[in-house]
């Protein structure tokens, strides 16, 4: 193992999949296929280990599991290299500064959320709970969040 060696959660090789994935993502100036097509392989490999067994220590079949985990990673590689702001905030993702991409977000099933100013994306279905509206930073204070690329300008649009 080169990549996960140390990896000992799915919530571990998530965060250390999006970091190696903003560092060795084809469209980076340092990444190339080869590494991402490597990290993937190996990220699959990891990931089956892992999902194996539950919380508790039992057998489960992960089958949903499964399904999120590369619906996340299909996503995730389709807009990595889009000039924007993508955040990983918990299990979602929420694209900043997108405008120029809001048609191919639509396709990829992110949904516009209008008072945070921001495309999201999450799997399956979503219920909400509450009516009280939640900002962002109490969003990223109880989730975490990491992000994975920022708007640079060497990519802009005319």
């Amino acid at each position: 193992m080169k990549w996960f060696a140390d990896v000992t959660t799915i919530e571990e090789l998530r965060k250390r999949y999006r970091e190696l994935l903003k560092k060795y993502h084809p469209d980076n100036p340092n990444g190339s296929v080869e590494a991402a097509q490597e990290i993937n392989r190996e990220y699959d490999f990891v990931f089956a280990r892992l999902s194996r067994f539950s919380n508790d220590g039992g057998e489960c079949t992960g089958e949903e599991e499964k399904a999120e985990n590369e619906a996340f990673k299909a996503v995730l590689n389709e807009i990595v290299g889009f000039n924007m702001q993508i955040e990983i905030i918990g299990s979602w993702i929420w694209c900043f500064d997108s405008y120029a991409y809001k048609e191919r977000l639509k396709e990829l099933g992110f949904k516009w959320a209008a008072k945070k100013k921001a495309w999201t994306w999450h799997f399956g279905e979503y219920k909400r709970y509450s009516k009280k509206e939640t900002s962002l930073d109490d969003i990223r204070a109880k989730y975490g969040s990491r992000t994975v690329h920022n708007k640079s300008k060497r990519f802009a649009l005319d």
